[in-house]
């Protein structure tokens, strides 16, 4: 159960439960020491390629087609590069792209779930909890337990025999999920372009025409300020001491 809520059993497709070595070692079971202001925990390695890859976009968007050459050099431990990848990895994320106006946002669930297909072994997959306080160290405390005892273990092994031996090779795509998170939702790129462009222009036209108003309300105010002062003056009776 404990796997199953942080996010890290694979138990979709018809086969044998597998464990997301990645989301694994991102658990809170592997957290010495935590509270309620931070949790020491095992380092992750896909901060380094993400890290990497904002190094050299430096933007927080990107196309398919420059996250595709750029990813396909990198390497990790587990990952020799240059390598070609999967067409359906490839599909996939030409679709993100289209989803978001030819534009793949680096730090939304998407990109992140495609990274773990790419990286599976380095990247977590970004499970939706429906409670984030699964992911933290002392809600596995007490009565809740982040391990399996005995015979849970027992059990879960012999049911698993019966179920078929999931294939070798390049992740399957079984668990891939089309829900979008973003960090922070925005305008679309040209809709932003075009918000601004308009910004713009309106502003200039107040400008304009505010010069242009108050012009005219000085040109009508001119001779009626004379007339008022002639007058003033024509009733002004002289006074002598």
């Amino acid at each position: 159960e404990y796997l199953r809520q942080i996010g890290a059993l694979d138990d979709a497709g018809g086969v044998k439960p597998q464990v997301r070595i990645a989301n694994y070692l991102m658990g809170p079971s592997n957290c010495i020491a935590s509270s309620s202001y931070f949790s020491v925990c095992c380092l992750s390695e896909c901060e380094g390629l993400m890290r990497e890859l904002e190094q050299k976009i430096r933007a927080p968007t990107a196309s398919a087609e420059q996250l595709i050459g750029l990813v396909s050099n990198m390497s990790s431990a587990s990952v020799e590069a240059p390598r070609d990848l999967p067409e359906t990895l490839v599909d996939k994320l030409w679709a993100i792209a289209d989803r978001h106006s030819g534009k793949v946002p680096l730090h939304a669930r998407l990109f992140a779930q495609w990274m773990h297909f790419v990286f599976p072994s380095e990247c977590p997959y970004p499970h939706a909890v429906e409670d984030p306080a699964v992911l933290r160290p002392s809600h596995w405390s007490g009565q809740r337990q982040a391990t399996a005892t005995e015979e849970e273990r027992t059990r879960y092994i012999s049911e698993s025999a019966l179920q078929p031996e999931a294939a070798l090779g390049e992740p399957l795509l079984s668990q891939w999920d089309d829900l979008e998170v973003l960090l922070l939702e925005d305008l679309p790129l040209r809709g932003h372009k075009l918000f601004w462009t308009l910004l713009r222009h309106g502003a200039m036209a107040f400008a304009f025409l505010s010069t242009l108003l108050a012009g005219l309300r000085a040109l009508v105010r001119l001779p009626c300020c004379g007339k008022r002062a002639q007058k003033e003056k024509r009733l002004v009776l002289p006074v002598s001491f």
